[in-house]
């Protein structure tokens, strides 16, 4: 609407502009304020909803799954996009996608991609990182560990800014422990930063209960599928 108005030299009469773009199909409501131009052949709205995501706030990013997907890492498609940022709002649907916002502590590792200047996303160090805080918000632990494991480059600095910014002791054992446990592209020493917490309280990786095998080498209880696909040494199961 702001956008709009500057053009037409007030919001009155973007208001009425844009209503009549509505009723011709130039243009789709997002959500109060916010508006989409449509393909002019089939009035379909032009945005993706990674954009739209975007735009919800002035500092509305991509997060969570919907990132995930976003960068390719994914492998199920959603019809749900977290959103985070700043400014909370109330959610909402536009094209057969739910909108919500998620309450996040830091604006790090937020990009605008080259390819796409109406996108803000975490990018993927800050993606897997959170997903692993919040697996609940990835699709569970089965679909988390299937983006891990798609996962073809990380880097390291960004990897320990973004834990040293969370400081959470549980997320780096969590953290630590995937990486090792699905054998990501990090060195021993990434590894090793993270075990120092290992020593700390008893922590699970995931909160609704299916975390019941014990890993002695790191303190944490995991499912004991992930444990049986991907452990090199039952020894260290308990």
């Amino acid at each position: 609407m702001q956008d709009v108005a500057q053009e037409t030299g007030n919001t009155r009469s973007a208001q009425t502009l844009l209503m009549r773009y509505q009723k011709q199909g130039f243009v789709s409501k997002v959500r109060r304020g916010l508006y989409c131009a449509n393909n002019i052949a089939t009035h379909l709205p032009e945005a993706n909803k990674y954009q739209v995501a975007s735009a919800i706030t002035p500092s509305s990013y991509v997060a969570y799954r919907a990132a995930m997907e976003y960068h390719g890492l994914a492998h199920q498609v959603y019809y749900d996009v977290a959103v985070g940022g700043e400014q909370a709002f109330n959610a909402f649907e536009f094209d057969g996608i739910h909108f919500a916002f998620r309450q996040i502590s830091t604006q790090i590792g937020i990009d605008t991609p080259i390819a796409d200047a109406h996108v803000r996303v975490t990018n993927v160090e800050r993606t897997v990182i959170d997903c692993i805080d919040r697996i609940d918000l990835c699709g569970g632990w089965e679909e988390l560990t299937n983006c891990l494991k798609s996962v073809q480059y990380l880097r390291e600095e960004m990897l320990l800014t973004i834990l040293q910014t969370y400081n959470k002791i549980a997320l780096y054992k969590k953290v630590g422990f995937l990486l090792e446990q699905l054998h990501l592209p990090v060195s021993s020493n990434l590894i090793d930063a993270c075990k120092q917490y290992a020593k700390e309280s008893v922590t699970y990786l995931t909160s609704d209960g299916d975390s019941d095998t014990f890993t002695a080498a790191w303190r944490l209880y995991a499912p004991k599928n992930l444990l049986t696909i991907n452990q090199h040494n039952p020894d260290e199961l308990v």
